[in-house]
């Protein structure tokens, strides 16, 4: 599986830098990204990633966008990471400032403090004065949930319940829906496990989500959201991360949490 996995991300790997979602379309960091975290999950199996020019010329040249979102900027310092590149500090703390104090939303918050995280796991200054407590514990989704697990940084007292509802989230054929009674998509799988991981669990059925997760490899090599669609990098970063978490116990902190 992990030579085909590996012929998928080559096949989308562009001369002029970065990976794209087909091997006709223009390379996009959230690509790029997921690309390289499915290589640094090879790279255990004996599958080594390596950088190179044209790779670091598309991430230093895409940071000079304006347009980033929280997600973006994070996926960006995520790969210059990944191929020992390195960011100046200042240029990242300014922009969690900047949009901590423009927007309160779940998700922009959530990729701030991976930002912070980030950084701060590096050896950089402890950014995390930056980020309010949480009072708000509402969610609807499993990725929400997740998002706010990782946001609030230990256990809540209600974990048991929360352990349930993710439970409660696996489907009849093995996946994980959105929210229980719902129908089961990659990303749905990806949260649930790593959810249940932080709480210090797992699924009721690991083997039958295992069988859900292989069932949507396709027969180019890489994973679709479900059975029958279409394989793109981020299902496929989802299926080889949520496999890590079933079957070789992978360290989700590392990322932190993948």
């Amino acid at each position: 599986m992990y030579q085909e996995l590996g012929d998928f991300i080559q096949k989308r790997k562009k001369s002029t830098g970065g990976f794209s979602a087909t091997p006709m379309l223009p390379a996009t960091i959230q690509d790029t990204y997921h690309a390289l975290r499915i290589l640094a999950y090879l790279d255990k199996q004996g599958n080594a990633a390596s950088s190179d020019e044209p790779l670091l010329d598309y991430l230093t040249n895409a940071g000079h966008a304006e347009h980033h979102n929280a997600q973006i900027t994070f996926q960006r310092l995520a790969c210059c990471r990944m191929v020992g590149e390195d960011v100046p500090s200042q240029p990242i703390l300014d922009f969690v400032r900047r949009r901590l104090t423009e927007t309160n939303a779940l998700e922009e918050r959530y990729y701030c403090c991976r930002l912070v995280r980030e950084m701060a796991r590096h050896g950089e200054t402890e950014f995390s004065w930056m980020l309010s407590p949480l009072t708000d514990w509402s969610f609807r989704t499993a990725s929400e949930l997740w998002m706010l697990l990782f946001l609030a940084d230990r256990r809540p007292d209600n974990k048991e319940a929360l352990t349930a509802w993710l439970q409660g989230c696996q489907t009849g054929d093995g996946g994980f829906g959105f929210l229980p009674g719902t129908t089961s998509f990659m990303e749905n799988c990806y949260d649930c496990l790593r959810a249940l991981r932080w709480l210090g669990s797992s699924p009721r059925h690991p083997q039958a989500c295992r069988d859900f997760v292989l069932a949507c490899r396709t027969n180019n090599g890489g994973f679709a959201r479900r059975n029958g669609a279409v394989a793109f990098f981020s299902s496929t970063w989802q299926a080889t991360a949520s496999l890590g978490l079933l079957v070789d116990g992978l360290d989700e902190t590392v990322e932190p949490v993948v």
